[in-house]
């Protein structure tokens, strides 16, 4: 089962990343950016898509499930950082992103519950596979 989850998780991992093509329009960026600088828009977009990359690269970690719980020093930085990062954005869409939407459509809202939860699964699949190795 859980093996599953590690490649679901990295599926999902896989397909935010690529998403991040996707989100600046979506949240309506090049409007908003328009009175930004040439360079503050250069780099949302590149850190954009830098985020969408790791997104990318730690969801493909998450495949070599065999290589992950197999004993070594290597999976259990992998699960680490894998922990590390989805809590950490679990953190954020916890005490950032609540403030601003609790003002935001019941769509908003409703996304950051999902996210809430989204996140915490994120998080508790490569914890789960770094603690149960």
């Amino acid at each position: 089962m859980l093996e599953l989850q590690m490649r679901l998780a990295g599926t999902v991992a896989i397909v935010l990343g690529v998403a991040h093509l996707v989100l600046p329009r979506l949240l309506g960026w090049p409007a908003d950016l328009v009175a930004a600088s040439p360079l503050s828009r250069l780099v949302v977009g590149l850190h954009t898509g830098f985020i969408g990359l790791t997104c990318v690269v730690l969801g493909a970690l998450l495949w070599p499930v065999d290589e992950l719980l197999a004993p070594g020093v290597l999976p259990v930085i992998v699960l680490a950082a894998q922990t590390i990062f989805w809590g950490a954005r679990w953190l954020c869409e916890l005490l950032l992103v609540g403030r601003v939407v609790r003002a935001a459509p019941v769509a908003w809202r409703a996304a950051h519950v999902v996210g809430l939860g989204g996140w915490a699964w994120l998080t508790a699949v490569p914890l789960t596979a770094l603690l149960t190795r």
